[in-house]
């Protein structure tokens, strides 16, 4: 009987950590907007995104989540990337980065977000290949 409650027990457990991963959600979307003049992105999570519309993350918060990096030029001997200067402000389905300077046509951009970022999913903790730190989404998009 006592041996029936510890699985019964496992099972629930392990059925309400695979409810809670939700595998119907759509995957992120960072693209620059149709006019080229920011970054766009979208499918956020709804929590996540009633957050930032109940104003529940302040704005240095609100900027941490987004991070955009230039690639260096051609002949850049540094080869350093650098962040591009800008705000985030928050739209009907989800965020735009809009920056100080416009974008460069040729160059690359890397996007880095924490937005949609989970710390484990049910297959990881399965198989015991939980991380330690939460990587951020990431996309390198060319203007």
């Amino acid at each position: 009987m006592m041996k029936f409650k510890g699985y019964a027990g496992l099972c629930l457990l392990l059925c309400s950590l695979y409810a809670c991963n939700s595998t119907k959600s759509r995957p992120l979307e960072i693209d620059f907007s149709k006019d080229s003049l920011a970054i766009e992105i979208r499918n956020i999570d709804p929590v996540g995104m009633a957050k930032i519309r109940n104003g529940e993350l302040t704005d240095s918060l609100l900027q941490e989540l987004v991070t955009v990096l230039q690639s260096p030029q051609a002949g850049d001997s540094a080869g350093v990337e650098l962040e591009v200067p800008g705000e985030i402000l928050p739209a009907a389905d989800g965020l735009i980065f809009k920056p100080e300077a416009g974008f460069e046509k040729g160059r690359k951009y890397m996007v880095l977000t924490y937005v949609n970022s989970r710390f484990a999913d049910f297959q990881s903790i399965i198989k015991s290949q939980t991380k330690f730190n939460m990587a951020p989404n990431q996309k390198v998009l060319l203007r």
